[in-house]
């Protein structure tokens, strides 16, 4: 019976663990330069379960974004994107909503793409405020069925030990201001398919995606110390995760390009793809963040 109990509160204590670690922390100020980093906020209850999700980053793009949607609907995988805010405008609204209508998840990438840690709190304040709200005014207005509210830092870049405050407690900030708790939810990757690096052709991208996934051959970018050119620096991975979250875009021909066979891939060798609500981390476990009136 104490077996049982035990188990229970172990149990108990990872599933609490596991939905509220991609959350800033309540109670907690985080300082610059010292709570930073990615691993501490991996996906790892996906790791070794060939289990993925998908996200892309950078559209919505007039051109692209419906490519690979139509891509997405024939192999029947719903994925999260991750959109420049300030790109969303009359044109571009109804694509936005055509993301939503068709299962996938929106999530904000931020305003703009530069780096937050180069900016004045109050300039980060306000465009994370208008990006979270721009959002959430379009899950409620298309009436979606999950109204998760995932933010990924442009370059991942936050927390940086030059700046005056730190992100996460300005993510605090912003959520109480518009939705009453702490609902933004931060969303990293484990599986960096540098889709986005030109010299990546699609069998590289896919085989980098599938050496972090079964191990193999995979690939890192490097900056020339002279030019300070990015090349890509082929490398085998033996002890793979075995699953995590995938960082693609929507926004280049190639990366679209290498979807649906890299989906045929996943297929052939077992790998299971999963919305981004349903990987444990970024599970919101029912709870349901609205726009105060």
């Amino acid at each position: 019976m104490k077996l049982v109990i035990l188990l229970a509160l172990m149990f108990s204590t990872i599933n609490t663990f596991a939905e509220d670690k991609q959350f800033p922390e309540d109670g907690k100020v985080y300082v610059p330069g010292v709570d930073s980093g990615f691993d501490q906020y991996s996906a790892k209850s996906t790791y070794h379960t060939k289990t993925v999700a998908l996200t892309f980053d950078d559209g919505p793009d007039s051109v692209q974004t419906p490519r690979l949607l139509d891509i997405l609907k024939k192999y029947n995988v719903k994925a999260t994107f991750f959109i420049l805010t300030e790109k969303i405008n009359s044109k571009t609204l109804p694509l936005v909503k055509r993301i939503v209508m068709e299962g996938h998840t929106i999530a904000s990438h931020h305003q703009d793409h530069e780096n937050n840690n180069l900016k004045s709190k109050s300039l980060y304040k306000e465009e994370l405020k208008k990006s979270i709200k721009t959002i959430a005014q379009i899950l409620e207005e298309t009436n979606a069925p999950h109204r998760e509210i995932y933010y990924r830092f442009p370059y991942g870049a936050y927390g940086g030990k030059s700046a005056s405050f730190h992100h996460f407690n300005i993510m605090k900030e912003v959520s109480d201001e518009l939705f009453g708790e702490n609902c933004i939810n931060f969303s990293f990757w484990d599986i960096d398919s540098l889709d986005w690096l030109a010299p990546m052709s699609q069998s590289d991208v896919i085989s980098n995606v599938m050496a972090n996934i079964t191990g193999g051959k995979a690939f890192s970018m490097k900056k020339g110390w002279l030019t300070g050119k990015l090349t890509k620096s082929s490398y085998t991975l033996n002890h793979p995760n075995g699953g995590g979250v995938i960082l693609m875009h929507d926004i280049h021909a190639r990366s679209v390009d290498t979807v649906g066979p890299m989906l045929e891939r996943f297929k052939a060798e077992g790998v299971q793809v999963r919305p981004l609500y349903e990987i444990e981390e970024y599970s919101y476990h029912g709870k349901e963040c609205r726009l105060k009136d």
